[in-house]
């Protein structure tokens, strides 16, 4: 089963991270939560304290984290995953969608790569393999921050991201690269939906929504809203849920 930490009390609110990194990450968000929410943070397959345990496709990860809820006996939540813990979620709604009360997408997009990221993710896997994770690491997590980044926060998530394995970041990889695209299952919906985007993010990538139950907000963050601006985060994600709450 996979690693999580449970507090607060109230309507149940899952928390999935993002690629190398691991629950920790929403740290500086965490109290704010608690204090209304029954707050799930987990560590996914690989990463953080959950071994990884042969899941290849993003359908697969959201599988564990169904098989998770109905361990804690949890029917439906409202989900908030950030990039990877995006993909996830929406791999979610769309074959658990009884499970999702509601989602959230943070730093996130329905859009599937694209030819050159594909080559790239490959790239990813034989660096990987032939220079090491660390190496990789060092490499990768600095690009999720914009360049005044404060050295706290970068050296925060390098510490997430070394709790991560080789076979679980390689098949991290592979998951993302072979994602589906998403836009029009996103938009045919019937949950209410928030995608949280961010200006310095240089992931970032916009899509047309026709829905009247997805709603986008911007933060003046990078990649990583929740480290580097928490503040800014959790105003926007709390006007949502706000917003949405029934």
């Amino acid at each position: 089963m996979l690693h999580y930490e449970r507090q607060g009390t109230g309507e149940p609110l899952l928390l999935l991270h993002g690629f190398l990194s691991n629950n920790r990450v929403y740290d500086k968000v965490l109290s704010a939560l608690t204090a209304n929410y029954d707050v799930i943070a987990i560590d996914l397959p690989g990463h953080g304290k959950s071994p990884y345990s042969g899941e290849k496709t993003i359908y697969d990860y959201a599988d564990k984290v169904i098989n998770l809820l109905d361990n804690l006996q949890v029917k439906q939540a409202t989900w908030i995953g950030h990039s990877m813990g995006g993909y996830i979620t929406m791999a979610a709604v769309e074959k658990y969608e009884s499970y999702v009360k509601r989602a959230a997408f943070v730093y996130s997009s329905p859009i599937a790569d694209s030819t050159q990221e594909r080559q790239e993710r490959n790239e990813h896997v034989e660096m990987i393999k032939t220079q090491g994770l660390q190496a990789f690491i060092q490499k990768r997590i600095p690009a999720y921050f914009s360049f005044q980044a404060d050295p706290q926060d970068l050296e925060e998530a390098f510490r997430h991201a070394e709790e991560a394995t080789v076979e679980g970041a390689i098949a991290a990889t592979y998951a993302m690269k072979n994602r589906p695209d998403q836009v029009e299952m996103i938009n045919r919906a019937k949950v209410p939906l928030f995608f949280l985007t961010a200006n310095k993010d240089v992931f970032e990538k916009t899509f047309l929504s026709n829905s009247p139950h997805i709603i986008k907000a911007t933060t003046m963050t990078s990649h990583m809203g929740m480290l580097d601006e928490p503040q800014q985060f959790l105003t926007e994600l709390q006007r949502w849920l706000a917003r949405t709450e029934k």
